[in-house]
């Protein structure tokens, strides 16, 4: 729900400001309704300073002030505040209600400290704020505060659901960095942690009913050469494989569960169903359809929607789910379920015939039985917007993950939505183009795209816009392995996800976000966190210049940083480099190398990029064959333009065609005399994408006629193998110089039965 603030207080914004005394300017993450730095003193700590709370349900704020503040502050009772200056006091005040509960006001003068909030989470989120007041070093565990910015905050969340995922079944994450998650959460004022605790790979959750679920479905067999989900399989006893693996005995997840409830985050677990179950039914394989021999089907993860054995083990998994997790949802998953086997499958046909279902209304049936069993149980079913297929129970709530161009539609069908539009929230996304990026999954959601994400569309009608419920981001560990490459992906972006979540869209400012990360990133630093420095690293752009035919060279950095650049072929440092001022332009083939330098020391390796110019760039082109419209870029020109795409297909410099051949002619102003084709694409078979199966070239004077210069034809045979690997090749046709006005270029997609597959483009290079 998007609480309604009064309109005083919005009216009060200000976006940045200068506190008393010799501070740093104030620069809070998420941005406050108001700060207000009028002189009114420093409030300095003294040996006798307390805490004082009048509600026992304060403490876990007052302790939380004094974890902060790294020193031992007594906590009193309002009853003696009389006897207690200077004092930092927390109170209750009915008349902020109209703040929400997280809500509140901060006031530090260098008399005292007042916190008032309508409930404890404000006053928790306040004692957050004070920790971005004090300076970064205050973050290392010797440093000791004494003094505190005099400063008035007002403020209070945009959205009550301010999430955070992490899926913990593909890889498994020790219970202490758990803990620093929810920690950093906190820090970021979101409040709740969606806990993906069981996948396809991993089952990461202790069911004591059901203990094979961990005794097997925790462990699986690490096979050389292949990514986790590859072949995946179980781990058993006497098995001679390595394992690898883990899971949450029930005593660790309440001593999560109240370590969250200590932060004021909720945890949301979620076990999935009806698919992403291929663990389950290697531990229970009575649990898959069936054809009408009896025999099991090929195990895609989905359990057999006409088993009553199906129903039971779930509902002995929610059981004990619901005695663990006080949260008022439960996520079932309900995403990508392959429906393949209910259609084959004797049972489920004879289910789906006796109640005229069809595959998803069978999905429907599965999901809404879950919905009811849980409303029996006093709580509410979550699933992904897939569970949309089908009828729907209408009092089920989902996530949609889809596309921002689709949020409006989702919100229409009128159940309570978290929106992690994983166009711009799903933090398993690459963060910059640089080829320093460690491998991630295929999309891009930089620093700046995830910040400018406005998750309500403007044109969603007003009776929808309170079905919002709040917003989230998911981190899909297949690439992150370890705690420190979660950080990596984690920060800074969450950063951007506490604006988005928390700040109204009239306090947001990309330029003044860009100004606070400066403090932001140095408080990072003094926690020890393994961030990204992607938002520092410089990004090299060419831009053809049509009359000039030059590339225009621009050097950008999404967070404050100097660049430093060579063309030479040098490596770019800060004596023999020259400093990034303006773009610059190209007339000829140079290597681009550039250095981002911030506090006088490199935020990274070089950047390198190479220009290339052929006798294509800005001609004019037509493409006989339409791409997919979510990887059209800019559509044909695209092809000619000496922007190559580099190792990411998902970073808007590419055509995909998905399931047909590509086909384009170029035209030259005139006549022109060519030796040499190439097609620059990628290939990741693990996403669908693979190279041409060949390539003819045709030239022509009239353009009505043409005549073959050259081909090529794959020398693959057989199955191409299966993996997350990214290759870039330049397919290659080179011929007897030949002149021509007219190029047309076909290239045939590798068809494969059963598989959508997808042939992708960035440059038509001809020489």
């Amino acid at each position: 729900m998007i609480h309604k603030l009064s309109l005083i207080v919005i009216m009060a914004v200000a976006f940045s400001c200068t506190p008393t005394g010799n501070h740093s300017p104030i620069h809070l993450i998420p941005e406050p309704l108001s700060i207000n730095t009028d002189s009114q003193g420093d409030f300095m700590l003294a040996v006798n300073t307390a805490i004082v709370i009048s509600d026992s349900t304060m403490l876990p704020a007052a302790e939380h002030l004094k974890e902060i503040l790294k020193t031992e502050l007594p906590i009193k009772w309002d009853t003696e505040v009389e006897k207690i200056k200077p004092s930092i006091v927390m109170r209750y005040d009915i008349a902020l209600d109209s703040l929400s509960p997280e809500g509140y006001i901060l006031d530090i003068n260098k008399k005292n400290i007042s916190i008032s909030s309508g409930g404890p989470s404000g006053l928790f989120y306040a004692a957050e704020s004070i920790r971005q007041l004090l300076p970064a070093h205050s973050e290392t565990g010797s440093s000791v505060v004494s003094v505190i910015p005099g400063v008035k905050i007002t403020d209070a969340p945009r959205f009550a659901w301010r999430g955070l995922h992490l899926d913990v079944s593909r890889h498994f994450m020790p219970l202490d960095f758990i803990k620093k998650y929810i920690d950093y959460m906190a820090m970021h004022k979101l409040n709740v942690f969606h806990w993906h605790l069981t996948d396809g790979i991993g089952w990461r959750i202790e069911i004591k009913s059901h203990p094979e679920l961990t005794d097997i479905g925790a462990w699986r067999k690490v096979k050389e050469g292949k990514r986790p989900w590859q072949d995946f399989e179980v781990w058993r006893k006497g098995d001679t494989e390595p394992k690898y693996g883990g899971f949450y005995t029930q005593e660790e997840i309440r001593e999560v569960v109240a370590y969250a409830q200590d932060r004021f985050i909720t945890v949301l677990p979620e076990i999935e169903l009806p698919g992403h179950s291929e663990v389950v039914m290697q531990c229970f394989p009575e649990l898959l359809c069936t054809n009408t021999q009896g025999q099991a089907l090929k195990n895609t993860g989905v359990y057999c929607a006409a088993n009553p054995k199906s129903y039971q083990l779930l509902e002995d998994v929610i059981d004990e789910v619901l005695e663990l997790f006080p949260s008022e949802y439960i996520h079932i998953g309900g995403d990508e379920v392959a429906k393949d086997n209910w259609n084959s499958c004797a049972k489920c046909g004879k289910m789906m015939r006796a109640n005229n279902y069809d595959a998803q209304q069978l999905q429907s049936h599965f999901v809404n039985h879950f919905d009811n069993y849980l409303k029996n149980k006093g709580r509410k079913l979550m699933g992904w917007h897939e569970i949309l297929e089908g009828e729907l129970s209408p009092s089920a709530s989902i996530m949609y993950w889809g596309g921002h161009d689709g949020t409006a539609d989702a919100l229409r069908e009128n159940h309570p939505t978290v929106l992690t539009q994983g166009s711009h929230l799903y933090f398993d996304h690459y963060q910059s183009l640089s080829a320093q990026e460690p491998k991630a999954f295929g999309g891009f959601a930089p620093l700046k795209k995830v910040y400018e994400l406005e998750p309500v569309p403007e044109e969603l009608e007003p009776q929808y816009t309170q079905n919002v419920l709040g917003v989230q981001a998911n981190l899909w560990t297949e690439y992150m392995p370890t705690p420190q490459r979660i950080e990596y992906m984690l920060f800074p972006r969450i950063a951007a996800l506490a604006e988005i979540a928390w700040s109204g869209k009239s306090q947001k400012s990309w330029p003044h976000f860009r100004n606070k990360m400066n403090s932001m990133l140095k408080r990072y630093d003094a926690m020890g966190l393994n961030y990204a420095t992607s938002a520092l690293r410089p990004e090299i752009r060419f831009e053809l210049q049509q009359d000039s035919r030059q590339l225009k060279v621009t050097l950008n950095t999404e967070l404050h940083t100097d660049i430093y650049y060579t063309t030479d072929g040098s490596e770019p440092n800060l004596t023999t480099a020259t400093l990034y001022t303006e773009p610059f332009y190209l007339d000829k083939a140079v290597t681009v190398k550039a250095i981002g330098i911030k506090d006088g020391k490199a935020t990274g390796k070089p950047e390198i990029r190479e220009a290339r110019l052929h006798k294509a760039i800005g001609c004019e082109i037509e493409l006989h064959s339409t791409p997919n419209e979510r990887y059209a870029a800019q559509g044909g020109s695209t092809l000619v333009n000496a922007d190559f795409g580099g190792n990411k297909w998902g970073n808007g410099k590419w055509l995909g065609f998905l399931n047909k051949d590509f086909e384009a002619t170029i035209t030259f102003e005139q006549a022109t005399t060519i030796e040499k084709v190439a097609l620059s694409c990628i290939e990741e078979t693990g996403s669908g994408i693979y190279l041409p199966k060949g390539m003819e070239i045709q030239v022509s004077i009239d353009g009505k006629n043409f005549e073959t210069a050259g081909t090529w034809s794959s020398e693959r045979k057989g199955d191409i193998a299966i993996t997350p690997e990214v290759i870039n090749e330049e397919i290659t046709v080179s011929f007897n110089p030949i002149q021509c006005k007219y190029l047309r270029i076909k290239a045939p997609y590798h068809q494969i039965k059963d598989q959508g597959v997808f042939m992708f483009i960035d440059e038509i290079i001809v020489q």
